[in-house]
């Protein structure tokens, strides 16, 4: 009679509270240990990502170093250009270049220092190490490798004041003068790889040939191969290259183009690209070729005398007044009639890549279309064109040796 019902003791909740704190005291402690083996490995997780930060931050300082040394040849550590047959350290990877902050030693880097596939390119390796390259114990440094080529702005540093591959017409008072400046070689006025036609009028070319007598065959120098432009060819690498430093210098242009004294040439590299903005090949058509045009009053410079690089990605006109210091490179033909005071001190190259066009140099009546060889000013553009070393885009790579 004192005994409970059979359904009673199944639904009687008490004595439950035990078992489900026990659980909750497992699943608790459980999570306790899993946290504290977390809590101990996470300083060395931590540990490990801040050397491998900073031994990439120290590779990165090795790359950096190697531009100053190639961009610096004449500074005490600089590296010469051309490169020596034997790479002098530390650029030959045979020494740990130490860094630290505020005398305690952070790390270093090994750097290497090569020649690349053209003149113009240095390979370089840089691998920082934290906190040395010394250690027998690898889990207390990190080291990270970065790959790159450097690259420099090419002077092409063609044999004339005038390189046109193709024919080529001089007329009126027209002058081509190399006579003045030596310091690259002894070049020839003109340099052409068919015929050159000298007007009736007074037109003139000159050579560094040691005398003063014009039009020689020293002078003008033609029916050269076609295959000897291709040393003084930029490659379409180096012509997206140079499209870089107009963009970024607000020169880049597509098209047809008139520069006059509304729309004036800024000093620099100015790049005129086609209308695709794609370098010529033998399938582009001749529609897309830039079409430009200089006349007088174009230069902003209140000189009156531009300086820097015009390179054209298809024909170039230029009439008027023009002065200038520096390079003229067009991809296809060049017709030039100057008048007033005109002059292109300098170097011009038209490499006439349909040469179905003569590029001609010629003068209105009273004119005076000159281009006087002046190496400093083609190679520098008159203190516009960059000299020292990059990186090459798409070359920079990070490698992670473990």
């Amino acid at each position: 009679m004192g005994n409970r019902p059979l359904t009673s003791a199944f639904s009687d909740e008490r004595g439950i509270a035990l078992p489900a704190a026990l659980i909750a005291t497992l699943i608790l402690a459980a999570l306790v240990v899993a946290f504290s083996v977390l809590a101990a490995s996470e300083p060395d997780i931590a540990a490990n990502q801040l050397r491998v930060a900073q031994a990439r931050g120290l590779a990165e300082a090795g790359v950096e170093v190697g531009i100053w040394a190639l961009s610096n040849p004449s500074a005490s550590g600089g590296l010469a250009d051309p490169l020596p047959a034997q790479v002098p350290a530390p650029y030959d990877g045979s020494v740990l270049v130490p860094l630290g902050v505020q005398g305690s030693a952070l790390g270093g880097f090994r750097l290497t220092v090569a020649s690349g596939a053209a003149a113009n390119e240095r390979t370089v390796v840089a691998v920082g190490w934290v906190p040395t390259d010394a250690s027998a114990d690898r889990r207390t440094k990190a080291h990270q490798r970065i790959t790159a080529t450097l690259t420099k702005v090419r002077f092409i540093d063609p044999p004339c004041a005038l390189c046109v591959r193709g024919t080529l017409e001089v007329g009126g008072n027209a002058s081509v003068d190399a006579r003045g400046d030596t310091s690259c070689g002894n070049k020839a006025g003109t340099f052409t790889s068919g015929t050159t036609v000298i007007g009736s009028g007074a037109a003139s070319v000159w050579g560094a040939d040691g005398n003063n007598t014009a039009n020689q065959p020293a002078d003008i120098q033609q029916d050269q191969p076609p295959s000897s432009f291709d040393a003084f060819t930029y490659t379409a690498d180096e012509l997206d290259i140079l499209k870089g430093f107009a963009r970024a210098n607000g020169t880049y242009y597509r098209g047809a183009v008139t520069f006059n004294a509304s729309n004036q040439l800024p000093n620099g590299i100015v790049f005129v690209d086609t209308t695709t903005g794609s370098n010529i090949t033998a399938n582009t058509p001749a529609s897309e070729f830039a079409a430009v045009q200089i006349h007088g009053g174009a230069v902003a410079d209140p000189s009156g005398t531009f300086a820097g690089w015009v390179i054209v990605n298809g024909s170039l006109s230029i009439s008027g007044s023009f002065r200038m210091q520096g390079m003229l490179y067009v991809v296809n033909d060049l017709s030039y009639t100057g008048t007033g005071t005109g002059e292109i001190a300098g170097v011009v190259v038209s490499q006439n890549i349909r040469d179905s066009v003569a590029t001609t140099v010629d003068t209105n009546s009273g004119g005076n279309a000159s281009i006087v060889y002046n190496c400093a000013a083609a190679r520098t553009g008159g203190g516009q064109i960059p000299q020292g070393w990059f990186v090459k885009p798409g070359t920079y790579r990070e490698v992670s040796d473990g």
